[in-house]
C-alpha cells in the first residue's frame, strides 16, 4: 500500500520533490569554504547551490581541463546531501576573442568544455544550465537571442549524446524577456530543455511574480504541447539595503519566495545570496546574503531555517481557497500530520478556520512557538506578512484533509472545449469514501466528478471542465472537494490559463461612433456580434476574424451623439448566443491637449553622461488613427549607449488630474525601435509611479493604456508601498525608455488621443 506522502502535485523527474527542504537553495560564490561555513550552509536547510562552472579558470590552457577546485565543492556538497546546480558559463580568451561563442569555432570548443565537465560528474544528480542570464550584458558584447539558440542546441547536443539522461536547463533569464522566450521557441530550443529557468528579480513582494510564471505557462505549453516544462527559479532575492528594504523584510520576502514558488507549481527555488559578497554598507551588491560576510546570522538565515525546520518532511500539496485573494493559506504533509503555513500581502486581520480538536503547535517566522488547545470553538488565524506556520494534532478528521491535490495548480486550457483538471486523491482510510470534486470559477460552476474511493486506493481523477469566456487570460478557479462537513479547508486555488484569450478594448468615444479593438492574441478564426452599451444607447456590429488574425477593429454607431464622458460597456456573443469577452463599464474623459496654442515640454533624463535629445511639436502623423484623427504630438528622440530616457508633459496648467482614474489611454504610431514606452504620476504623499505598457515593437498605430491606480511595478519615494494616495499629478505623460539596441539612432513617436479612464 502507498503511504500518504505521495500524494502530491506531479513533476517531471530530475525536479526536486516537493518536500521541505528539497526545492529551496542558494547561490554561492566559492569552490572551497570552511568546514564551519559548509556547515552553516547545510544546517539552514539549503538543499540546493547554483553555482558557475567557469571555463576560463578550468580551461587555463588550450585543450585541457583542470577541475580539482570544482571536485572539491563536489566532494562538500555530497558529503552533506546538498544538490548542484551548475552553470556552464562564460567566455574564453582563447576563442572568439574573450566574446560568447558566436562561431563554429567558438562553440565547438565550448561543447569540447561541456563534454569534459559532464563526462566527470555524470550520474551526481546535478542540474546543467546554459549560461547565466544571456538577455543582458553577460553574453558579450551584447544580447543577441539567434547566437545564444545555436550554442544552446549544441550544448544539448553534446549533453544528450555523453549522458542522455542529465537534466538540462536554460535559459537563466534575467526577469521575463518575452520576445527572448518567443525566439528560443521558435529556434526549437524550449521544446528540447528539461526546465526552463528564470530570475524573477523585483523591487516589489515576491507574489507579483505569479502572473509572470502563468504567461510563461502559456507560452512554454504553445512551444512545447506534448511534454510539459517546468519553471524554475534559479536565482532571485533582495538587497537589505535596497530602498523601502531593511533585513527583516527581506526575511519575510524569502520565505514568502519559496511558499508562494511551491503554490505556483515552481518547484526549485534558489536564493541569491547565500552570504553578503562585501562589506561595503552603500554598495547593494554586498547586501543580498542570508548571513553577513563574517557568517555571522543575518534574519533571513534564521527566517529560512525555521521554515525547512518546522516543515521538514513535509510535502506540498495546495493552496487553500480564501475570499481575499491577498491572503494566503498553504496545505502539508507528512505521514498522518498535517500543517499550514498562512500570510497575507495585505493589512494584517484574522481569519477563522475549523480545525480538528486537540493541541496544535504555532511556529512564527522566526521561530517563537507557542502551543494552542482547540476544542469546539473555530480557531482564529492572525495573518501578517510574516508567514506563521500551524502544525495540526493528528486525528481521523485530520487525516482527511489531505487526501487530495491538484495535479496541477497552474495549468493552459483553451475556452470553448472541455478539458480534464486532473486531481490525485488518496484514501487513507480502512472504508470506503464518497464525494464529489466541484470546480468553480467565481459563482459559475466549470465542471464536477463524483468519485467513490475504495480503502487504501490511490489514482487521478480527470475532472472535466469547459470554459466559455475568453476575455480573463488567467482565471482564478476553485476546486471543493464536497462531502459530509464540507469546510473551507477542503478547497484549493487552480489557475487556469487560457491559450486562446480575446480581449474587448473600447476606446473614448467621438460623436456617435464607438470604436472597438479586438484582441485575438491566439490567431483563431471566429464569427461574433459585438453588443455595445453607451449610456442609453444600445447597438451592434457583426465581427469576423479570419484565422491569424490577431487585432481587429470594429466601429459602432448609435442614433445620437454621446457626450465626452459617456460610460460604455460591450458583450462579444458567438452564433450560439453565448457571451465569449466582455468589456466591463468604463468612462473616458479625453484631455485636449493636442493643439498648436499648447506649447508641450520635452527633455531627457538618466545618466547625464550619456547622450540623449528630445524634442516635441505638434504635427500631422502619416496616416489617421482608426478614429480619425491625424493630429499628434511628434516625440523626436536618440539615445547614446547607457542609461537615457525620454519624456514630455503637459503644460503646468493642464497639469492636474481630478478624480481616482484607472487607466491613461493614447493613440501611439510606434516607430518599431523596441524602446520601452511608459509614462508617470506622483501622488500626495510624493511616492512616483512608473506604469510599464512595453516595448515599442509595432509601426503605425496602436491605442494603448497603461494603469494609474497602482497594481504595477516601478515606485519609489513618499510611502514607498505601491499603494495610490490621490490626488495624483502627472510627471511624465509619454516617457520613452532606451532599451540599449536602439541606441545611436534618430528614432520618432506620434502620440494623439489622450484620454483618462475612470
Amino acid at each position: 500500500m502507498m503511504t500518504l506522502t505521495t500524494i502530491a502535485c506531479s513533476q517531471p523527474g530530475g525536479v526536486p520533490e516537493p518536500v521541505v527542504p528539497l526545492p529551496f537553495g542558494v547561490n554561492i560564490h566559492f569552490t572551497r569554504a570552511p568546514e564551519r561555513e559548509l556547515n552553516l550552509l547545510a544546517d539552514g536547510g539549503f538543499r540546493v547551490i547554483r553555482m558557475d562552472l567557469f571555463w576560463h579558470d578550468i580551461e587555463t590552457q588550450k585543450g585541457k581541463y583542470d577541475f580539482s577546485s570544482y571536485d572539491v565543492l563536489v566532494r562538500d556538497m555530497t558529503a552533506r546531501g546538498i544538490r548542484i546546480l551548475f552553470i556552464l558559463d562564460y567566455t574564453n580568451r582563447f576563442y572568439d576573442n574573450d566574446l560568447a561563442p558566436h562561431t563554429d569555432e567558438g562553440r565547438a570548443a565550448f561543447a569540447r568544455f561541456t563534454e569534459a565537465a559532464v563526462r566527470r560528474y555524470a550520474g551526481k544528480g546535478i542540474l546543467w544550465e546554459i549560461w547565466n542570464e544571456p538577455n543582458i550584458f553577460f553574453w558579450r558584447p551584447k544580447p543577441n537571442v539567434e547566437d545564444y539558440a545555436k550554442l544552446a542546441h549544441v550544448v544539448i547536443d553534446t549533453i544528450r549524446r555523453v549522458a542522455p539522461g542529465e537534466f538540462i536547463v536554460a535559459p537563466a533569464s534575467s526577469g521575463f524577456p518575452w520576445d527572448f522566450f518567443e525566439t528560443l521557441g521558435e529556434r526549437g530550443v524550449l521544446a528540447r530543455l528539461d526546465a526552463v529557468t528564470v530570475h524573477p528579480y523585483r523591487p516589489h513582494h515576491p507574489e507579483t511574480a505569479e502572473q509572470d510564471y502563468r504567461r510563461l505557462r502559456v507560452l512554454l505549453d504553445r512551444y512545447s504541447p506534448r511534454r510539459h516544462l517546468p519553471i524554475l527559479s534559479g536565482e532571485w532575492g533582495y538587497s537589505d539595503i535596497w530602498q523601502g528594504m531593511d533585513m527583516q523584510k527581506q526575511a519575510r520576502h524569502l520565505t514568502r519566495q519559496w511558499l508562494t514558488n511551491l503554490a505556483s507549481d515552481v518547484f526549485l527555488s534558489i536564493w541569491y545570496d547565500w552570504k553578503n559578497d562585501g562589506e561595503d554598507p552603500k554598495e547593494p551588491e554586498h547586501h543580498f546574503g542570508t548571513v553577513y560576510h563574517d557568517l555571522r546570522l543575518k534574519p533571513a538565515y534564521v527566517a529560512a531555517k525555521t521554515l525547512t525546520s518546522t516543515l521538514r518532511g513535509y510535502r506540498y500539496l495546495r493552496r487553500i481557497a480564501l475570499p481575499n485573494p491577498n491572503d494566503y493559506l498553504l496545505l502539508f504533509r507528512k505521514g498522518e500530520e498535517l500543517a499550514l503555513a498562512g500570510w497575507t500581502t495585505g493589512d494584517p486581520h484574522p481569519i477563522t478556520l475549523s480545525l480538528p480538536r486537540g493541541n496544535l503547535r504555532v511556529v512564527e517566522m522566526m521561530g517563537r512557538t507557542r502551543t494552542v488547545s482547540v476544542a469546539d470553538a473555530p480557531f482564529v488565524l492572525d495573518l501578517t506578512q510574516e508567514p506563521k506556520y500551524v502544525l495540526l494534532p493528528s486525528s481521523a478528521d485530520a487525516r482527511l484533509l489531505g487526501v487530495w491535490a491538484p495535479a496541477r495548480q497552474v495549468m493552459t486550457v483553451r475556452a470553448g472545449i472541455s478539458q480534464s483538471l486532473p486531481v490525485n486523491v488518496y484514501n487513507p482510510t480502512s472504508r470506503a469514501l464518497s464525494a464529489t470534486l466541484r470546480v468553480r470559477g467565481g459563482d459559475t460552476v466549470l465542471g464536477e466528478r463524483r468519485l467513490r474511493l475504495n480503502a487504501g486506493e490511490q489514482r487521478v481523477v480527470d475532472v472535466p471542465i469547459r470554459l466559455s469566456e475568453r476575455g480573463d487570460e488567467h482565471v482564478r478557479a476553485t476546486v471543493e472537494w464536497v462531502s459530509e462537513g464540507n469546510q473551507t479547508l477542503q478547497t484549493a486555488t487552480v489557475w487556469l490559463c487560457l491559450s486562446n484569450p480575446l480581449r474587448v478594448n473600447l476606446l473614448p468615444p467621438q460623436g456617435r461612433r464607438v470604436v472597438a479593438i479586438i484582441e485575438n492574441p491566439a490567431g483563431e478564426a471566429m464569427s461574433a456580434t459585438l453588443q455595445v452599451n453607451a449610456g442609453d444607447q444600445l447597438a451592434s456590429a457583426p465581427v469576423n476574424i479570419a484565422r491569424g488574425q490577431r487585432q481587429a477593429t470594429v466601429s459602432v454607431e448609435v442614433s445620437q451623439n454621446l457626450p465626452a464622458d459617456v460610460r460604455l460597456s460591450a458583450r462579444l456573443v458567438d452564433g450560439r448566443g453565448t457571451v465569449v469577452a466582455r468589456a466591463e463599464e468604463k468612462r473616458w474623459v479625453l484631455l485636449d491637449v493636442v493643439r498648436t496654442d499648447v506649447a508641450w515640454r520635452a527633455w531627457v533624463d538618466g545618466d547625464a553622461k550619456v547622450e540623449g535629445k528630445a524634442e516635441a511639436n505638434v504635427a500631422e502623423a502619416p496616416e489617421s488613427t482608426p478614429s480619425g484623427t491625424r493630429s499628434a504630438i511628434r516625440l523626436d528622440y536618440r539615445f547614446g549607449k547607457g542609461w537615457r530616457f525620454a519624456c514630455i508633459n503637459l503644460p503646468e496648467n493642464l497639469v492636474s488630474i481630478t478624480g481616482k482614474p484607472r487607466a491613461v489611454g493614447m493613440w501611439v504610431y510606434g516607430d518599431g525601435s523596441g524602446n520601452i514606452l511608459r509614462c508617470r504620476i506622483t501622488d500626495s504623499t510624493g511616492q512616483t509611479f512608473q506604469p510599464d505598457f512595453g516595448n515599442i515593437t509595432w509601426k503605425g498605430w496602436r491605442f494603448v493604456t497603461m494603469r494609474l491606480d497602482g497594481g504595477f511595478p516601478g515606485f519609489w519615494g513618499g510611502r514607498n508601498d505601491g499603494q495610490v494616495y490621490y490626488p495624483i499629478r502627472w510627471e511624465a505623460v509619454v516617457l520613452v525608455d532606451s532599451n540599449q539596441q536602439s541606441a545611436e539612432k534618430d528614432w520618432s513617436i506620434y502620440v494623439t488621443g489622450f484620454a483618462l479612464q475612470y
